[in-house]
């Protein structure tokens, strides 16, 4: 490895260890862009505090666009930018491995 690279790991782990930004990073993968509460509703078991955080986070560290559409009523809408869909693209088949199997890591028999 590379000194970028593995200064990048530390900072790769900062972002994707939570459970919530990779499933709300797979949900805008796959579902495309939603509204918040279209995304809570998705996002079974997440909490309104919880996912404001996670997707303040995901604006900060440039993988999702938050776009405010003008007019009566103003509409808020989030979508992955394309280093998000990019990452999206690496995480979704992760998030189906783990739901498919409980959050177990199956190993070998």
């Amino acid at each position: 490895m590379t000194g970028v690279q593995t200064c990048a790991l530390p900072i790769s782990f900062s972002i994707f260890s939570s459970k919530w930004t990779i499933e709300i990073l797979a949900t805008l993968y796959i579902a495309g862009e939603r509204r918040f509460n279209e995304m809570r509703t998705l996002l079974r078991g997440i909490s309104s505090r919880t996912l404001s955080d996670k997707l303040t986070t995901c604006v900060q560290n440039g993988l999702i666009d938050r776009v405010v559409v003008e007019g009566p009523p103003i509409r808020v809408i989030y979508r992955l930018t394309d280093h998000g869909r990019e990452a999206g693209r690496l995480l979704s088949p992760l998030v189906a491995y783990m739901k498919l199997h409980q959050g177990r890591v199956v190993g070998p028999k």
